[in-house]
């Protein structure tokens, strides 16, 4: 993973951080990301050194809602790289729609759009204008 930093902001005085926006390479995909680096660090130096925090703070973005096994002797990062690997998906979410109706949605489904549509049927306007004239001649005759 490498990570290259865009651009820092110098806090003034007491603060003893700065503001770092950079940008991570991490599995074949680029993340812009924020973050404070104490005054006294390198900050190219400090970011690398939290490269492993950083990529578990991507995974757990991904995955938000996933409950992933701590494997024997690996840290959090690898147990979360080796769930990741063997095709893991995130839980799926249960929930109601608008019309109180339960749906559930799974993380490898892609959820379809409806096109909105009014709640009044179309209106045949040749029917409406033909239905309005005949009411006019009825008034006229009378």
């Amino acid at each position: 993973m490498a990570i290259k930093i865009d651009s820092t902001q110098e806090l003034p005085s007491p603060n003893d951080i700065n503001n770092v926006w950079f940008t991570i390479d991490y599995d074949s995909k680029k993340y812009k990301w924020f973050g404070a680096v104490p005054k006294s660090a390198t900050a190219q130096d400090y970011l690398d050194a939290k490269s492993d925090q950083i990529k578990l703070d991507i995974l757990r973005q991904h995955y938000s809602t996933a409950e992933v096994p701590q494997l024997d002797g690996k840290s959090a990062l690898e147990s979360f790289e080796a769930w990741v690997s063997a095709g893991a998906k995130n839980a799926e979410v249960k929930g109601t729609d608008a019309d109180g109706e339960e749906i559930v949605i799974k993380a490898e489904e892609t959820i379809a759009k409806k096109a909105w549509v009014d709640s009044e049927p179309p209106v045949d306007q040749a029917a409406l204008i033909a239905d309005l004239m005949k009411k006019v001649k009825a008034l006229e005759d009378a």
